[in-house]
């Protein structure tokens, strides 16, 4: 029996969703990755995240970047804000993230 999650959702739902937003923009974190020793998957993921402007991937506590090769407009004060004093893996990957963990 599925339970109704807010909204309307049920737990099913949020999962398929989840699962296809995964499989759109890849994954946070390459040790989540399924295949995570496949070179493959590796760099599917990499062009998944890049094409969505998700720069920014960690390898455990790693931080893989890709040179987008054009202006985003994820470096400003909101983000500096909202990376501050969270957990490391609490937020999406980051370089904002990772200095304010060096720096704590």
């Amino acid at each position: 029996e599925e339970k109704a999650v807010g909204r309307g959702q049920s737990n099913n739902g949020i999962m398929e969703q989840a699962l296809h937003e995964r499989d759109r923009v890849g994954v946070q974190d390459f040790v989540l990755l399924e295949d995570f020793h496949s070179e493959e998957a590796f760099i599917d993921n990499l062009r998944k995240r890049f094409k969505e402007n998700l720069i920014y991937t960690y390898i455990g506590s790693v931080l893989v970047s890709v040179n987008p090769y054009k202006s985003l407009s994820i470096y400003n004060d909101a983000a500096i804000t909202y990376y501050q004093g969270r957990n490391f893996f609490e937020a999406p990957p980051h370089i904002f993230a990772l200095t304010d963990t060096a720096y704590r």
